[in-house]
C-alpha cells in the first residue's frame, strides 16, 4: 500500500469525525470538525454538503455558518451561496438550506461552526438546527466516490465488524479522536469469528494506544495496530479510560481505484434496555428510548407557539410519546396510552395491558413472550386514590408505536403536595 493512498484514506477517515466529536461550544452551536474542500496534489478533489434544517415549531431569524482555517483564522470559501467565511442566513419552519462547497481551492482542511443565535425552541434545551453532511470525491472531473456520514456519539466502550484480506485488497481502518483534555488510554480486542457461529468467538490478541489530550488519530488496523491480522474476519471490541468518538472505514481495491465504505460503531453503553424513571404527574413516558420529557405540554406547546401555522395534529404527530401520566384532579389520574394523527388519520400509537402486582424475581422473570401474550388496549390505567395500582410493585406493560414492548412496574409513589409522581423501573425489549 503506497504512501500516497495511505494519506488520502487517513485524511478520509478522519473528515468522517463530525458533530458530537468534540463538545459543543455553546447553546444552539453545532460544530462540523472537519471540512474538507480543494484538490490535493494527486489531483483527488475533495467537495463538502452541507444540508441544515428548521426542525422546530418556528422560523429561525438569525443562523450563522462560520467556517475556520485549523489555527481558528477565518477561512474564506467558495460555495454555491457565494464566497464568505460566514454565511448568515434566516429559515422558515421544516425548511431545508443546502451549501455546497466547490473544491476549488487549495486548502484541504478546516472545521465549520453552525450557530443559531435565536436560541433553543419551545423545548428549553433543545436544538431547533439539524446538521447533515456528506462528502463527494472527485478525479479528473468525475464523481469517483460518495462518502455518507454518520453522526459519532461520545462513547467509553464500541465494537465494530472487521475484515481484512490483503490478497484481495480489503483493510479496515478506524479514526478515533479523544474528547478528553487529558491522556486517554484505549484498549482494543480481536475476536475471530468461528464456524459454527453458535460456537464462541476466538481470542485474536490485544492493543493498546494512548491519545494525547484531544487528539485524533486515523490509522489501519492491519498493520499499524494489530500486525497478524493480514487475514481476518470477526469483531474489534474496543474501550477508553475516558470519552471517545469512534468510526470505522472499510477500504476495498477495485479495477477502478479505491472505494470506501463508513462502518458505524455499536456504542456498548448506549445498548442498556433497563432503568429507573421518574415519571412526574403531567408529564409523558417514551418506552422507546427511556425518556420522559418535562416539557410535554400539548396545550402549553400552542400557547407558546401562537404563530405557527401547524396544526393541531403535525405538533401532536412530532411527539412519540407512550404514555402520558394525566392529572384530572387532585385525587384522580391516570397513565394513557399516547398516539399521533397524520392528516386527520390516528395512528395505531402505543397500547397498555395491566400485569398486576409483581415480586422482585416475578418481574425480572417476565419474558418477551409473557409480554407478547397479553391483551392490549388503548383504554388508560387509572392511577386515582382510590385505586389498587397505586402501589408499589404494580406492573403493567407497553406496546409502543415502534412495535416494542417493554415491562413496566412502580418502585416507589412519592407525594408532592396534592400531586402523586412515580418512581418506575422499565426493562425495553429492543
Amino acid at each position: 500500500m503506497n504512501n500516497k493512498r495511505f494519506c488520502c484514506f487517513a485524511l478520509l477517515v478522519f473528515l468522517l469525525l463530525l458533530f458530537g466529536a468534540i463538545p459543543l461550544q455553546a447553546q444552539g452551536d453545532q460544530v462540523l470538525v472537519q471540512v474538507a474542500d480543494g484538490t490535493g496534489g494527486d489531483g483527488t478533489q475533495f467537495i463538502t454538503k452541507l444540508r441544515i434544517v428548521n426542525v422546530g415549531l418556528s422560523p429561525i431569524q438569525s443562523l450563522k455558518i462560520s467556517f475556520f482555517r485549523q489555527d481558528h483564522t477565518p477561512w474564506t470559501i467558495a460555495t454555491n451561496w457565494g464566497t464568505n467565511s460566514v454565511f448568515s442566513l434566516s429559515l422558515g419552519i421544516y425548511q431545508t438550506y443546502a451549501l455546497n462547497t466547490n473544491g476549488a481551492g487549495s486548502q484541504l482542511s478546516g472545521y465549520a461552526v453552525v450557530n443559531n443565535s435565536d436560541g433553543p425552541d419551545i423545548y428549553a434545551e433543545d436544538y431547533q438546527v439539524s446538521v447533515t453532511a456528506f462528502y463527494e470525491v472527485r478525479k479528473g472531473g468525475s464523481l469517483i466516490d460518495t462518502i455518507s456520514v454518520p453522526v459519532s456519539q461520545p462513547t467509553l466502550s464500541f465494537a465494530i465488524p472487521v475484515e481484512n484480506d490483503v490478497s484481495n485488497n480489503l483493510y479496515t481502518a478506524f479514526g478515533i479522536v479523544n474528547l478528553a483534555n487529558s491522556s486517554n488510554k484505549v484498549t482494543m480486542k480481536l475476536f475471530q469469528a468461528q464456524a459454527p457461529p453458535s460456537a464462541d468467538a476466538s481470542d485474536a490478541g490485544s492493543a493498546t494506544i494512548t491519545l494525547n489530550p484531544n487528539e485524533q488519530r486515523a490509522t489501519f488496523l492491519y498493520p499499524n495496530i494489530f500486525a497478524s491480522a493480514s487475514s481476518f474476519a470477526g469483531m474489534l471490541v474496543g474501550k477508553s479510560e475516558k470519552p471517545v468518538a469512534f468510526l470505522a472505514l472499510q477500504q476495498a481495491g477495485t479495477s477502478s481505484g479505491v472505494l470506501y465504505t463508513t462502518v458505524a460503531p455499536t456504542n456498548i453503553d448506549a445498548l442498556r434496555r433497563n432503568s429507573y424513571m421518574y415519571l412526574h404527574l403531567g408529564n409523558s413516558l417514551d418506552a422507546d428510548h427511556l425518556v420522559s420529557d418535562y416539557w410535554f405540554d400539548q396545550g402549553l406547546i400552542q400557547s407558546l407557539n401562537p404563530d405557527c401555522n401547524c396544526p393541531y395534529y403535525e405538533l401532536d404527530a412530532v411527539l412519540p410519546w407512550s404514555l402520558l401520566f394525566q392529572k384530572q384532579s387532585d385525587t384522580t389520574r391516570r397513565l394513557t396510552p399516547q398516539f399521533a394523527v397524520y392528516g386527520g388519520t390516528r395512528d395505531s400509537g402505543a397500547q397498555i395491558a395491566v400485569i398486576g402486582q409483581k415480586s422482585d424475581i416475578d418481574f425480572d422473570n417476565l419474558t418477551l413472550l409473557d409480554l407478547q401474550g397479553l391483551t392490549y388496549s388503548s383504554n388508560p390505567i387509572d392511577m386515582s386514590d382510590n385505586s389498587a395500582n397505586l402501589a408499589a410493585t404494580f406492573a403493567f406493560a407497553i406496546r409502543t408505536a415502534l412495535g416494542r414492548y417493554a415491562k413496566v412496574r412502580i418502585s416507589a409513589v412519592i407525594t408532592r403536595a396534592l400531586d402523586k409522581d412515580l418512581a418506575l423501573e422499565v426493562f425495553v425489549f429492543k
